[in-house]
């Protein structure tokens, strides 16, 4: 029989090494769960790579080109690129386009162009009008716009032909082609693709986290497996053949698993992301699959170079023990002190100081005392448990669990280990509720908008009629509003005089709906008097919203008074306004884009929401990835614990039961997380307090609090009920030797 080479002899070796009970079988799977995580992580960067490349490309094919920037070119169509609308609080483009000659080319994703009252809408569109009630919105849809000619598989986007009414050829531009145009559509919401590649490191750094504490766990005795293979007179190829024997089945198994979802996703079809509802395009992905096939080999290759770099010889005058000790260190202690002083100094300390003057060093000192925060609490959780371990120990002495003794001895002796334990709970919940409150901040302006929505609702709407269009126009539109509905017209303050900062002007009846003064001359009112509903309108169209004019007018539009600056709209009964209903009667009433009719300030709610919705993507990362460091954590403190464990072997031969494990590792280890879940809540709770504001739109969320604290509790359990099985196991290995 022929004999087998050294090398082949080593790798086995180190597979031998990998599949032996305890800490063997736990550092397989760390190693399993690191590079899956690596590769996923690397997948994602890819695959944002491959989505903005394929919205680059197809955003190009369909741009409209206009004869402005091609002179040369007959026009062979009249349209608007440039026409938006809003649905559920997100904005999307509209294309308006009149052909004038057969050979108008098609941009991809359709057969034909509507004809005139007919549009063509992509199926998220589609389905999102149906949803509302209003499929033929924009007229009757004749068919679906295909992938190809969407920059996203979600995409809101229609091509609409007007009809001769909606049709103004004055205001469409000549266009001369489709390609290489002006953009439209997603690309012009969707944040930058560096923001979301910042936004993955939320997910690559704890994976680099997880891979490092993968790559050491076990060190002990594979360092002294090393010493022992430098002692024989091997050299770094021999421990790199052991370390590799050991470490490259789980390695490549987990790449391959965090890998899979790409290929998955490109024989599956397009898949929409939970939470964030963005499609992902699987053409896209297949376009790159060489990038996803390099993310699986470099997840492998980093993991296999570090399991051989650090594992070095050590030199003996720099070998230290790795026993556990008592020490008489009190900075743990200390920290755990400063920790509900910190909490007290970050909640009221910066409010204390006036915002308007300090704002930025409110921020700053709020900031710093939320880290400090998170750097002191796993110490204030681990000084609780140390105080309660003597009192544990007493409680095992009159029930006989062995077990609650040597953990409650040894979470007293120490703290420290505690600490480390618990430090990934407590950071956790505390990160993921700042991460969640930073990004429901709104700006100024969106600030007073969603102050006037929760003031007046959608009782009161804003309409803007363009100036050009004629009187009677504008009478006819105003006189097919819904039954119930009064227009007030607004002008700006040089009509009104000296004495009101606006004029409203409107027949009787509308006034009265109001509750205002019906007189033909103008009287001046003021807004403790008004209408609510009408002083919060005017807040959007004047300054000083304090006193106005009001004045009776026989009918509107009032051609005396030149033309408003809006349209006021409420109900005569107070209640909502048919907002759909008013909408459409402009769109089908006048030209394209020379009438709207909106909440008062709900353009800003409109952008605040897209920034909303950028955020959200920074929660989809983080929150994984602050799972992520998590289970690092609770990878490095199960091999914490197995160290400890072996030295409850005996203890488990005295007392003839292995269920002493299951106590040890609920004491040790389920108990302390737990206790540290709950400290850390009410710890986010109480920081968010001075950055929540229910008028701002700013307000922690419970659902995602709950949610990480559910996933945390579960890693927990997860993480007790491992550390014991393993336990258990390495148990039967120990032999007395004279102890």
């Amino acid at each position: 029989m022929r004999r087998s080479s050294l090398p082949w002899q080593l790798l086995r070796m180190g597979r031998a090494a990998g599949r032996r009970a305890g800490g063997g079988q736990v550092r397989a799977v760390a190693l399993l769960l690191a590079a899956a995580v690596l590769a996923l992580g690397l997948s994602a960067v890819a695959a944002t790579y491959a989505a903005y490349d394929g919205i680059e490309l197809r955003t190009a094919a369909r741009g409209v080109q206009y004869q402005d920037g091609h002179p040369d070119q007959p026009a062979v169509a009249l349209g608007d690129s440039l026409a938006f609308d809003e649905l559920g609080g997100r904005q999307f483009s509209l294309v308006y386009i009149r052909p004038l000659s057969p050979a108008m080319p098609l941009p991809p994703g359709i057969d034909r162009w509507p004809a005139p009252g007919e549009a063509v809408l992509s199926p998220a569109l589609s389905r999102a009008l149906a949803a509302e009630g209003e499929p033929n919105r924009y007229g009757r849809v004749m068919g679906d716009i295909r992938t190809e000619g969407l920059a996203s598989p979600g995409e809101r986007y229609a091509y609409i032909n007007p009809t001769d009414r909606q049709f103004d050829k004055k205001r469409f531009l000549p266009i001369v082609g489709i390609g290489d145009g002006q953009t439209t559509g997603d690309k012009m919401f969707i944040a930058d693709r560096s923001r979301l590649l910042t936004a993955l490191y939320l997910i690559l750094l704890p994976a680099a986290v997880l891979v490092l504490v993968a790559v050491r766990m076990g060190s002990a005795g594979r360092d002294r497996r090393t010493a022992l293979v430098s002692a024989l007179g091997g050299g770094w190829w021999h421990r790199a053949l052991l370390n590799l024997g050991e470490a490259a089945l789980p390695v490549t198994t987990g790449a391959v698993l965090g890998t899979l979802p790409a290929p998955a996703v490109m024989a599956a079809g397009d898949v929409r992301l939970p939470w964030i509802n963005y499609w992902l395009s699987s053409a896209d992905l297949r376009r790159w699959w060489e990038a996803f096939a390099l993310a699986g080999l470099a997840a492998v290759a980093v993991l296999l170079v570090l399991v051989c770099v650090v594992h070095r010889p050590a030199k003996r005058r720099k070998a230290r023990s790795t026993r556990l000790a008592a020490h008489r260190s009190r900075a743990v202690q200390w920290a755990a002190l400063a920790c509900p002083i910190l909490i007290f100094a970050t909640v009221w300390g910066p409010a204390s100081l006036d915002p308007e003057q300090y704002s930025a060093l409110r921020m700053q000192l709020y900031n710093t005392g939320v880290v400090a925060v998170m750097a002191t609490l796993p110490c204030a959780v681990a000084v609780g448990a140390a105080a309660l371990g003597p009192r544990l120990a007493l409680w095992s002495r009159r029930t006989g669990d062995a077990g609650a003794l040597v953990s409650g001895r040894h979470t007293a002796a120490h703290p420290g280990v505690t600490a480390r334990l618990v430090a990934g709970v407590g950071i956790a919940l505390v990160l993921v509720s700042q991460v969640q409150l930073k990004n429901a901040q709104f700006g100024e302006n969106a600030r007073a908008a969603q102050a006037t929505a929760d003031h007046v609702g959608d009782r009161v709407m804003l309409m803007k009629v363009n100036n050009e269009l004629p009187s009677d126009q504008v009478a006819a539109l105003l006189g097919r509003l819904p039954t119930g509905v009064q227009a007030l017209a607004v002008h700006r303050a040089k009509n009104a005089g000296a004495s009101g900062g606006a004029l409203v002007e409107a027949p009787c009846p509308a006034l009265r709906a109001a509750r205002l003064t019906c007189s033909p001359q103008p009287e001046t009112v003021t807004s403790r008097i008004a209408d609510r509903r009408v002083v919060e309108a005017l807040r959007w169209i004047t300054t000083d919203v304090d006193h106005f004019q009001v004045r009776q007018a026989a009918a509107l539009p009032v051609q005396s008074s030149g033309p408003p600056e809006r349209y006021v709209l409420i109900s005569s009964d107070g209640k909502s306004l048919p907002q759909g209903e008013i909408q459409q009667l402009l769109r089908d009433t006048l030209p394209v884009a020379t009438g709207t009719a909106e909440i008062p300030g709900s353009g800003w709610l409109v952008g605040a929401r897209e920034t909303l919705a950028h955020g959200r993507w920074v929660l989809f990362f983080g929150v994984p990835g602050v799972l992520i460091v998590a289970l690092a954590v609770a990878l490095a403190n199960l091999a914490e614990f197995l160290r400890f464990s072996r030295k409850l072997a005996p203890l488990s031969v005295l007392t003839g039961r292995r269920k002493v494990y299951y106590s040890a590792a609920a004491w040790a280890l389920l108990v302390p997380l737990l206790a540290a879940i709950v400290t850390s809540w009410i710890a986010a709770d109480w920081l968010a307090a001075p950055q929540e504001s229910t008028a701002d739109g700013i307000e922690l969320s419970g659902s995602i609090l709950g949610a990480t604290a559910c996933a945390l509790a579960v890693l927990a359990v997860l993480t007790w009920w491992w550390g014991a099985r393993a336990a258990i196991r390495q148990s039967t290995q120990w032999r007395p030797y004279g102890e």
